[in-house]
């Protein structure tokens, strides 16, 4: 079985001895300029191509020095079959803040209100708090990558709580098809903790793979979004599910961002599945 606890912090320092740091690539960004007139712009210009959320694969730009940016959202999820029911949570705020290396920023997430009504009466609380770095390691002129990882601390109420501390490590890539169409994707090595069956928290490692695929609108910088993911373990001693969701995002300006998405999972665990809907704000100065 592989050790959790010696994995996590491994992965989570490489990444960060590198320079690590999580926004997808678009078909059509605005670029920044290049240093040399044959050398590629940098994809990471716009808005629409910073922004992380709200997907499951992690994009490869970050915030550039002197700026940051705030996102935001609210997620409402709806689980059917045996013990089903609701669950809300917002504001999901995650800061980002460039550095004086244009090709890596730090990120924190401060914990966000839950509530859930999944076979209980209704609870409330609040989730665990993260601290992130991202960094961009490189683009040509049809392709960037780059690599992530995130920590989260059990700081939040038991019942929306991992329990233990949890560690991500992100390799991330973007991929122009055309003037239209990208594709980002996201190879996501995590050292994950939740509530098992007796209500004990319960460290597990999960491999999750993600594919997304945007195409820009016309008429204005937006896009539409389908994306897969697969988690290969859905929680302590659980097998592995799938994940498909569709997101539309806005650009108003330079430097604020709309989105809406719709996710469900086709995945049977327990006799349960999973739907969701959300929506979010993005400001970025």
């Amino acid at each position: 079985m592989i050790n959790l606890r010696s994995l996590a912090p491994a992965l989570v320092s490489f990444f960060l001895a590198t320079g690590a740091g999580a926004g997808a690539a678009t078909p059509a960004p605005s670029p920044s300029p290049s240093s040399t007139p044959s050398a590629p712009s940098d994809p990471c210009g716009s808005i629409l191509s910073i922004v992380n959320r709200p997907t499951v694969t992690t994009g490869v730009c970050t915030v550039r020095t002197g700026h940051f940016d705030v996102e935001t959202g609210y997620t409402n999820t709806t689980t059917t079959g045996p013990g089903g029911g609701s669950g809300v949570a917002y504001p999901q705020t995650l800061i980002r803040v460039g550095t004086a290396d244009p090709h890596f920023d730090l990120e924190f997430g401060p914990p966000s209100y839950q509530t859930t009504s999944a076979g209980t009466p209704v609870i409330t609380g609040s989730s665990d708090v993260n601290l992130g770095a991202k960094y961009e390691l490189g683009y040509s002129s049809n392709a960037d990558w780059g690599v992530n990882t995130v920590i989260t601390f059990p700081t939040g109420d038991h019942a929306f709580s991992a329990g233990n501390a949890e560690f991500t490590g992100n390799l991330n890539g973007g991929y122009t098809l055309s003037p239209e169409l990208s594709l980002a994707g996201t190879l996501s090595f995590n050292a994950l903790s939740s509530l098992n069956s007796g209500g004990v928290a319960q460290s597990y490692f999960a491999f999750i793979p993600s594919l997304e695929l945007s195409a820009a609108l016309p008429g204005g910088p937006s896009q539409i979004s389908a994306e897969y993911a697969y988690f290969s373990a859905a929680g302590p001693n659980l097998g592995g599910k799938s994940l498909v969701d569709f997101v539309y995002q806005r650009d108003f300006g330079a430097h604020l961002q709309l989105d809406v998405e719709y996710g469900f999972s086709p995945t049977l665990i327990d006799g349960q599945k999973e739907q969701y809907i959300g929506a979010g704000a993005s400001l970025m100065l």
